[in-house]
């Protein structure tokens, strides 16, 4: 990435420790800024300005061993959160949690199952819990008694603009679906991913008044039914009375067992498979009658959402809100791994919650935007994307508008500098136009995303926000090296598989403060032209995303 104006105090690009740098960090960290902290920065003065040792002094505390892996509902994670808020007061951010404060509390309940061994049987057939079926806890109930017809319905998808519905000429109300994981063959890679999620089939089955849900996975199970988290509603904020908020029953069986179920109806398993991985639905009554009996015990907890709010200027746009995201959340203490247990969580994601504190210190010494900035550490991103969901749902900033997301999951410039972009979202919104802002001023490119099959558009917070018809972005550091001799991807691939949730995503590992630099100057630059060039935000009409959850 080649700069049109070079910062004033460079630093090495090369891979460097933390803790051998940190105090040079600390001291040349002051020299970066072009102005006096008293004078209103100009954009481009205050793309120099961000501070490294600010970042780095921010990453630090966030992921030290002191804050326990930032777990939800733990001492270290509120630990986190109580750090955020004392850096969020101290740069002159309003509070934009519940009123008077910087949290939005979060109530979660997580489910298991408790000692009493699930039962299911169909038609009176007992199948054996573990090798023919297993259980997917319910938050909202502590039993599940349930006796219900069956439908095979395919894939349990709905798309009527890919040409493609399973739910056509069958009634589902009160039954228990029987689907199949996956998607149609001729379906793109997003549309297949969005539409094979549990989420969005699941909401489809309670939204038609489904009683239940079978996974048909191809082999055998892997497990009985792994704990599930789920946050509380508020209390004026439950759901419709007519719609679910979660399915009654949820279980995973083997090929071989569905098999047995449409032999009886008459109907071969695999024509079945061959025909709705074609694009041909095949619906239909299995004229059986499945009975789910298990029990659940919980655990509730507490954890809240950070929000600190930076007041637009703009009579007309000032009620607009900009919500730009990191989640403050990691997996806690867990099993050791090399003689360590605390998951730190350094790239991820203390590095995009420090972020945003560094990108606030600088946009506070700005002009006002024009529309608002509402800074949002979110919690249980590693549950489920939760707390920003509940966020999107449960919004702490009415009457005013939220009209975009703009996020950082992990600041992927830390493990290789590179000389493009990646922009997530690019293609979905004309929040594309901050991108092309951004990197006309930085004379860098925007690459194609070298991933597409991992849709991880969809992958991290800013898809709560989709999900709930706001338009979003996430710019990243991109996969060609600022160092000809270094390949960012092959990095990133092996981060992942030495320290991606693991012990080791820690403080000492290796460091490209360069790639820092340059992915914050990437995110700051698309803020200012969001919330201070841009025109209308709007969704692009042909976007898949937007079709299903926004126009319908």
């Amino acid at each position: 990435m080649t700069y049109s104006d070079p910062p004033p105090c460079p630093y090495h690009a090369g891979m460097i420790r933390f803790k051998i740098l940190a105090l040079s960090l600390v001291l040349t960290s002051f020299s970066l800024a072009c102005q006096p902290a008293s004078q209103t920065l100009t954009v481009a003065h205050a793309a120099d300005s961000l501070s490294i040792g600010t970042f780095m002094s921010h990453m630090e505390a966030l992921s030290s061993d002191a804050m326990e892996g930032r777990r939800p509902g733990t001492a270290g994670y509120d630990s986190a959160a109580a750090y955020v808020v004392r850096e969020a007061e101290a740069l002159g951010l309003e509070p934009g949690g519940m009123p008077g404060t910087f949290l939005q509390s979060i109530t979660f309940r997580r489910a298991s199952l408790d000692d009493s061994e699930p039962a299911f049987s169909v038609d009176g057939d007992r199948l054996s819990f573990g090798s023919d079926f297993s259980v997917s806890p319910r938050t909202t109930r502590a039993q599940v008694d349930l006796t219900a017809p069956m439908v095979f319905l395919g894939f349990g998808i709905s798309a009527p603009d890919l040409d493609y519905d399973d739910f056509e000429d069958v009634d589902i109300a009160g039954k228990i679906a029987v689907v199949v994981a996956g998607a149609p063959d001729g379906f793109g890679s997003l549309e297949r991913t969005v539409l094979s999620s549990s989420a969005s089939r699941d909401a489809e089955l309670r939204q038609r008044g489904a009683a239940g849900v079978i996974v048909v996975q191809t082999g055998e199970l892997d497990g009985t039914g792994r704990p599930r988290t789920r946050y509380v509603y508020p209390d004026d904020r439950a759901p419709p009375a007519d719609v679910a908020e979660e399915l009654e029953a949820s279980l995973i069986v083997p090929q071989r067992v569905a098999a047995e179920w449409t032999a009886r109806a008459g109907r071969n398993f695999d024509e079945l498979v061959s025909s709705i991985r074609s694009g041909e639905p095949s619906s239909f009554d299995l004229s059986a009658e499945g009975h789910v009996l298990a029990g659940f015990e919980f655990e509730t907890f507490e954890s809240a959402n950070v929000a600190a709010l930076l007041p637009g200027s703009d009579p007309a746009l000032r009620d607009e809100i900009l919500v730009l995201t990191a989640h403050l959340d990691h997996l806690g203490v867990g099993a050791v791994i090399a003689g360590d247990s605390v998951y730190n969580g350094t790239l991820d994601n203390a590095s995009g919650s420090s972020a945003l504190l560094t990108l606030a210190s600088v946009l506070t010494r700005m002009d006002a935007p024009r529309r608002s900035i509402l800074f949002l550490w979110v919690t249980a991103e590693e549950s489920g994307l939760l707390g920003a969901e509940y966020f999107a749902r449960f919004p702490t900033v009415a009457p005013r508008r939220i009209v975009a997301n703009q996020n950082i999951d992990g600041v992927m410039g830390m493990i290789t500098a590179a000389t493009d972009v990646l922009a997530f979202g690019y293609e979905h919104s004309n929040l594309s136009e901050a991108v092309d802002y951004a990197v006309g001023l930085t004379g860098t490119p925007v690459s194609p995303d070298p991933t597409p099959e991992e849709n991880l558009f969809i992958r991290s917070d800013q898809y709560a926000f989709v999900r709930n018809g706001i338009p979003a972005i996430w710019v990243q550091g991109g996969r060609t090296g600022l160092d000809p001799a270094r390949d960012p991807q092959a990095e990133l691939d092996a981060w992942i598989v030495e320290r991606y949730h693991k012990p080791s995503d820690d403080l000492v590992q290796p460091l490209d403060l360069e790639g820092v630099r340059r992915e914050l100057r990437a995110n700051l630059l698309v803020t200012y032209h969001i919330t201070s060039e841009m025109g209308p935000i709007e969704w692009d009409p042909d976007s898949f995303l937007y079709r299903r959850w926004v126009g319908g």
